[in-house]
């Protein structure tokens, strides 16, 4: 009896501590990171604390599923969450309006979202009085979306209207249902919709439209104050990063975990199209976040006269790679 009671108690106590873990860390050593897509951009995450990388380094983190940046960004600026694994756009937009972020790292800087049609379109007006299923307003999604219909010459709600259905599964089942004509999809969803033979419009990695992809984003106060936890952080990361372009068997079995689908094929595929976009030195690069704040400006006019210098930091990563860390993951080289 008394050895149950203090099981129990020591269970309590676990749960007691993983709950109060949710609004502030304990000692810096156990966070919460939210990811704000099921996407295999998010992969080299889900890969460090499944592979105990993050445990390697000293962390007990935890990934945690938060559909949408425009909500991950309100949890960092409270403190709820010390880092997080969000799209640029949504860190960018709320920097550009005052916020004290930082991005210090980021997975890719090419764009593998796709617009699917339930229809086949063959002319980019044929989309006019279509709807478009989206995630979050402000979202990398919905700013990538409505990038892609000006490109075409098509204005955003008011030419096509553009749905809030949610997350990449959300927005595949506002297609299916009918809900909706179309939407912007990725990764395994982009490869189910191909199955079912819906009709792909447009391919943005082909466009002329760039944004940084999965970003490390922390508050100003975290890099300065908690900087040694960042870096133990980026190191469990960035080894994700190695095994998630390197080690298929291992990158398969996290996707299938997270993605929920045991479909081999798409898996497979899966692991083929992004094992070569995530960067080995994953710091932010100046040149394509200054493109993503020159297109923001186009909603947000003072992104104008701000710099983009201002909002990336590349020195933690800078100095994991001065000190040969990232080399001797890829065996020197």
């Amino acid at each position: 009896m008394l050895s149950r009671a203090r099981a129990s108690n020591a269970f309590l106590a676990v749960l007691v501590a993983a709950l109060v873990a949710l609004g502030a860390t304990a000692s810096g050593q156990s966070l919460k990171v939210p990811f704000a897509a099921l996407s295999p951009t998010y992969a080299p995450l889900w890969i460090a604390e499944q592979a105990g990388y993050f445990k390697k380094y000293g962390l007990d983190v935890q990934a945690i599923y938060i559909s949408a940046g425009s909500v991950i960004v309100p949890a960092l600026l409270s403190g709820q969450v010390e880092i997080a694994n969000m799209s640029s756009a949504p860190a960018l937009t709320a920097w550009a309006r005052g916020a004290e972020l930082v991005a210090v790292g980021v997975t890719s800087n090419r764009l593998l979202h796709v617009v699917m049609t339930r229809a086949p379109i063959k002319r980019p007006e044929e989309l006019r009085g279509k709807k478009l299923a989206s995630d979050r307003y402000g979202s990398l999604s919905d700013v990538v979306l409505r990038d892609t219909l000006r490109h075409f010459n098509l204005l955003p709600d008011r030419d096509v209207a553009i749905i809030q259905a949610g997350g990449l599964p959300e927005r595949l089942g506002a297609i299916k249902a009918g809900a909706v004509d179309g939407a912007i999809l990725s990764g395994e969803t982009m490869l189910q919709a191909e199955k079912l033979g819906y009709h792909l419009f447009a391919d943005v990695s082909r466009l002329p439209i760039q944004y940084p992809g999965s970003t490390i984003v922390v508050t100003r106060a975290v890099l300065q104050g908690k900087r040694e936890m960042l870096k133990r952080f980026l190191r469990g990361w960035i080894e994700g990063i190695k095994s998630a372009r390197t080690d298929k068997e291992l990158t398969v079995a996290v996707l299938q975990r997270f993605l929920k689908t045991a479909d081999r094929e798409i898996l497979d595929r899966l692991f083929d199209i992004y094992k070569d976009v995530s960067e080995k030195v994953p710091a932010p690069d100046a040149k394509v976040m200054g493109v993503a704040l020159k297109q923001l400006a186009a909603t947000v006019p003072q992104a104008g006269q701000l710099k983009v210098d201002d909002f990336i930091d590349r020195s933690v990563i800078g100095e994991l790679e001065s000190e040969g860390f990232i080399a001797k993951l890829y065996g020197g080289r």
